[in-house]
């Protein structure tokens, strides 16, 4: 039996026998998004058997009552579970799964849960879990916009999943199990909103966790392939709901339209922003748009620099106009050794020595942040048995997660919920600033590295999932505790989370080409967060190959309006040209600063067309002309912008990465505004 709920915008059919969705229908366009009949069910739970620790997955079989409702214009399905199954036992689990809908284009998700058996924990809730779709009469088409880190947006997921880039990924990749390819990264870090989206030019498709509890959840995309073609979206839950308990979860949301995929950020953009508080940071940071990133005292055994040498490295970052040093590689043994033991390397120097260093900096026109890893332990530490072992992650089978980074070294993931390890965190940044004079703090894989749930039941943490919860008790404390010590600090994290993104300055945003990585998205949803951007020549690339990625990624930065980091002191010194081009950059940049702080990064919204090859961002202001920053990394020649303006400007300004200005071309008819763009690597438009 199918039950249906819908509106004018519209319509979801719901099937007790395959118990999920069999319509989803656009009622503005007409296409049914469900393709393939889904094989798979709403929701699903893994439990823990509590006699051995074994886990299994339950899923429903044969739904109870359903009700059906009508309040004006509210409606409301609801959809009773009396127990569910795993290869033909039961389990005393009841569920029930509610959607509500009323004169928009959104629908509201509810489960919930009660746990009345004896022999079994449900620790994940995976829902809802949809399949079996595509858009209009082609998936080729099809674009998916995935919160792995900044962003992705992939064409054609249904092929591009299935690639060997994607299934041969190190992280974030494409799994295979039971038929279907998937990938699902936690939130938040690896994942670093709870909404993804996919689209075409006529509809749109937006799903979306509203969890105001921030637990760790798995953002799930899956496919069959193309050959058999359909995507599916799935979010889950990792929550500990014992035996005798109840839980509902908090809101979800899907979205059927006709947009792109700036509605989805729009929308999730509302909902979060009443937990988020913006403007944390002292005033002076508006006006930094460059870092002189120093990993290159101790590395893989190596010195390549003492502390001593901190006030020659300094004064190369100045000849650039960097006057930030971030410091990485001064800990004990080095970079990527000896975590969380933060004292200065005696190879180096003295703890005396550092001070040094650091206070010459602060008194000579600059400011030095510290590198310290927030989230691994050495296991090999003296003091990982004592330690180390007490405040790590456990899986449900108490073993410990271990990762390697390219390196002999193992390291055991800590757990950010229990108390012990935001102590220890909170006090060696505490430290750092105190003692030697540190103005920021970098607290590295913070919102880049994988969540995970935690099952150690001696930690202070009252539930599995609270991991992000545990991340934003530090920095929240950690902000005022450094802004006490000196109130120009601030902290940096690797990459970016919505939650933890207005607690601080910087977020070093970086991915890799092979992943779509678009971060365009995060940008656009939080436009107030400040991305740092990676802009060094790529060693791993030679030739051509590295010269137009080195331009690819300067023109990126700049579109986005980031911060650029520069490893001026050992990145530079092989490659004139793209030395000089970086100080060319970094000028420019310092140009546009005043205009980017005051106006909103819109990314290409207003713009109706733009000629093969350009880039663009736009950026507007209530009182001030638009700002559009245009891209032509490979030099072509009679390029076009073409916008939607009300009236016709007196003259548009045009200033390029070569400090040429000037007035540019245009005409203006029917509201189209159309802008010949003058042969510049970089150049920005007052509009």
């Amino acid at each position: 039996m199918i039950q249906t709920i819908g509106n004018s915008f519209l319509s979801l059919g719901f099937s007790s026998k395959v118990n999920n969705l069999v319509e989803i229908k656009n009622c503005i366009t007409g296409d049914n998004y469900v393709k393939v009949v889904p094989e798979y069910p709403i929701f699903s739970l893994s439990c823990i058997r509590k006699s051995d620790g074994i886990k299994e997955v339950f899923i429903p079989v044969q739904s109870g009552e359903i009700k059906n409702t009508q309040d004006g214009i509210n409606k409301k399905l609801e959809v009773s579970y009396y127990s569910l199954y795993s290869e033909g036992r039961s389990v005393d689990i009841g569920a029930k799964v509610i959607i509500e809908i009323s004169d928009d284009c959104s629908t509201r998700w509810n489960i919930e849960l009660e746990n009345r058996d004896a022999e079994y924990e449900i620790v994940e809730v995976l829902f809802p879990r949809i399949t079996g779709i595509y858009l209009g009469e082609s998936w080729k088409d099809d674009i998916v916009i995935y919160p792995h880190h900044a962003g992705e947006k992939t064409e054609s997921p249904v092929e591009e999943y299935v690639t060997d880039r994607y299934l041969n990924f190190w992280r974030a990749n494409t799994c295979f199990k039971d038929g279907v390819y998937y990938r699902e990264i936690n939130y938040c870090g690896l994942a670093s909103m709870m909404w993804m989206y996919y689209y075409d030019n006529n509809n749109g498709f937006y799903i979306s966790s509203n969890d105001s509890d921030f637990l760790v959840t798995g953002m799930r995309v899956e496919t069959g392939g193309s050959q058999n073609p359909w995507m599916g979206f799935g979010i889950r839950k990792y929550v500990r709901i014992r035996s005798g308990e109840y839980w509902k979860s908090n809101p979800y949301i899907i979205a059927v339209n006709c947009e792109d995929w700036h509605w989805g950020a729009k929308t999730y953009r509302k909902w979060i922003e009443r937990y988020l508080k913006f403007d944390n940071n002292p005033p002076y940071l508006k006006n930094e748009y460059g870092l002189n990133q120093c990993y290159n005292f101790k590395k893989d055994g190596k010195i390549m620099n003492r502390f001593d040498s901190i006030p020659k490295l300094f004064k190369k970052g100045m000849e650039y106009g960097l006057r930030h040093m971030f410091i990485a590689s001064w800990n004990r043994k080095g970079f990527d050794c000896n975590y969380a033991e933060y004292y200065p390397d005696m190879d180096l120097g003295s703890s005396m020595d550092l001070y040094n260093g650091c206070n010459y900096v602060n008194e000579n026109g600059g400011f030095v942040t510290f590198y310290i890893n927030a989230r691994l332990f050495d296991m090999d530490s003296d003091f990982y048995p004592t330690l180390g072992q007490e405040m790590a992650i456990n899986r449900e089978d108490g073993s410990v997660i271990v990762e390697q980074y390219g390196s002999p070294v193992k390291f055991a993931v800590m757990c950010p919920s229990d108390r012990g390890w935001q102590k220890h965190l909170i006090d060696t940044a505490c430290w750092m600033v105190k003692s030697y004079g540190a103005t920021g703090i970098y607290l590295d894989q913070l919102g880049s590295a994988e969540p995970y749930p935690c099952y150690n039941e001696k930690h202070s943490h009252e539930n599995i999932g609270e991991f992000n919860k545990g991340y934003l008790q530090i920095i929240t404390v950690l902000h005022e505790k450094l802004k006490s010590l000196n109130p120009d600090s601030f902290l940096m994290i690797e990459n970016c989370g919505d939650i933890y993104g207005s607690y601080v300055w910087g977020n070093l945003t970086w991915n890799g080409d092979p992943y779509d990585e678009y971060f365009n998205v995060f940008k656009y949803t939080f436009p107030e967060y400040v991305q740092v951007n990676m802009v060094n020549p790529r060693t791993d690339l030679c030739g051509e190959e590295m010269v137009s990625r080195f331009y690819k990624d300067m023109e990126r930065a700049i579109l986005l309006g980031s911060v650029m980091w520069l490893g001026v002191t050992y990145k530079f010194d092989e490659y004139a040209e793209l030395s000089n081009y970086a100080r060319k950059a970094l000028s420019f940049r310092k140009k546009l600063n005043p205009y980017i702080i005051s106006r909103r990064y819109v990314d290409d919204e207003g713009i109706l067309g733009i000629s093969e090859g350009l880039k663009l961002s736009r950026w507007v202001s209530e009182k001030d002309k638009d700002l559009i920053i245009v891209g032509n990394c490979n030099q072509l020649a009679g390029g076009k912008i073409v916008l939607n303006k009300d009236k016709k400007p007196k003259k548009i300004t045009c200033c390029d990465i070569e400090g040429r200005c000037s007035d540019v071309d245009f005409s203006f008819k029917d509201n189209k505004l159309t802008i010949n763009i003058p042969q510049s690597r970089m150049l920005y438009l007052l509009v």
